[in-house]
């Protein structure tokens, strides 16, 4: 057949065909993940060496126990009291070269950084295993969510740990005290003034592996660098009792929203208190704003009272207001109004809103949005049962 094609069209014509025949395809294809949104280029901005922020934004901590002496030990770093889950945020830009189980800190993250010409590492401890977002070898930059703030290892209450070591941690250099030096660092005529990440008006307290769950593999999105958990079960016993039969009920509400993301999104907003409450004023396992809830809240348990710190009207009130979320994100990327993956933008209108979201064409461009989109699949994968588990 190529011989008469080739007498009919010449080389070049039947070049044209085949080139036609690349790009229309033939036969059945396998159909696009109907969660693989256009993305938008992730790329960090590369910050000046020199470039200092506080490790968590303002408004969202308090200094609890300085650098010195304490109960007869010396304590080589400053602690900072924050909620549960509060993004952390890397002091200074550079690479990763520890991050994950340590020692007395449950887990720790240390970035290595070259400042005014020599070799500095700012340390952050007590996150748990979720809350740590990045891995060993990666670059970052100054003010870049890395973690989020727990109370693992040796620990009384969620808190940062923050160290800084001139001369390098992994070195065995000694500990400064870290506020003397990030007020040097803002008055320094080589330094870039230590700024703080603001928190958008409204906005509410709250991967970057494949994560293998026993022989599945879950992922959503277009990019493997941002996985996260869907479509699996809730291991037993990894949420309160009280939780477990509502979150998998509200797992079928949309295929968007899985029973670890849920779970997740519960742990993040209130730790599983059904009293929380936030000094913005969210209520609830679910930290609705008690307009939000006049507008989205359900009766999840079909008693005839629609309340805001009944688990079940607040697991079913989170997923359905999730999945109308997802097809707000979804009817928008298709409009050209959004832009990245799917299960972050949902999960950034949950945390500043649907407005505030497609105010900016993709995920709110604030820390806490921005550690918020990313620790939720991240602790997803916590709760996610092996195949063939319960969901």
């Amino acid at each position: 057949m190529a011989a008469p094609l080739i007498g009919l069209l010449g080389v070049g014509g039947l070049a044209i065909v085949a080139a036609v025949a690349f790009l229309l395809g033939s036969g059945e294809r396998k159909p696009p993940n109907p969660n693989c949104l256009p993305d938008i280029p992730r790329t960090h901005q590369r910050m000046p060496t020199n470039e200092v922020v506080m490790p968590l934004a303002e408004g969202t901590y308090a200094v609890s126990s300085p650098f010195g002496l304490r109960e007869g030990a010396v304590h080589r770093g400053v602690d900072f009291a924050a909620a549960l889950g509060t993004p952390i945020q890397a002091a200074t830009g550079g690479r990763v070269v520890a991050a994950g189980p340590a020692e007395g800190f449950g887990h720790w993250i240390i970035i290595d950084t070259v400042y005014n010409g020599a070799l500095l590492s700012t340390v952050y401890g007590h996150m748990d295993a979720g809350g740590v977002f990045v891995r060993t070898g990666d670059e970052v930059g100054a003010g870049q969510p890395i973690g989020a703030v727990g109370s693992d290892g040796e620990s009384t209450g969620p808190h940062l740990h923050f160290e800084v070591v001139p001369g390098g941690r992994l070195q065995g250099r000694q500990q400064i005290d870290p506020m003397p030096w990030l007020e040097q660092a803002s008055n320094s005529s080589t330094g870039v003034p230590v700024t703080n990440a603001g928190k958008p008006a409204g906005s509410r307290q709250s991967s970057r592996s494949r994560w293998q769950l026993g022989s599945a593999t879950a992922m959503v999105g277009c990019n493997p660098s941002s996985a996260v958990v869907a479509g699996v079960s809730l291991r037993e016993g990894s949420v309160p009792s009280e939780y477990q039969p509502w979150i998998g009920k509200a797992a079928a509400t949309c295929p968007e929203v899985s029973a670890p993301l849920v779970a997740a999104q519960l742990r993040q907003e209130s730790g599983f208190n059904r009293f929380a409450g936030s000094p913005a004023g969210a209520q609830g396992p679910a930290q609705f704003m008690p307009e939000t809830w006049a507008r989205h809240g359900i009766d999840g348990d079909g008693d005839g009272r629609i309340d805001i710190y009944s688990i079940p009207d607040a697991v079913m009130s989170q997923a359905a207001y999730d999945c109308s979320l997802a097809q707000i994100a979804k009817d928008a990327v298709a409009q050209g109004k959004l832009r990245g993956e799917l299960t972050e933008l949902w999960l950034s209108m949950y945390n500043c809103g649907p407005e505030g979201t497609l105010s900016q064409g993709g995920v709110c461009q604030n820390a806490e949005t921005l550690g918020y989109v990313k620790a939720i699949p991240r602790m997803a994968a916590e709760y996610a049962a092996a195949e063939g588990g319960r969901r």
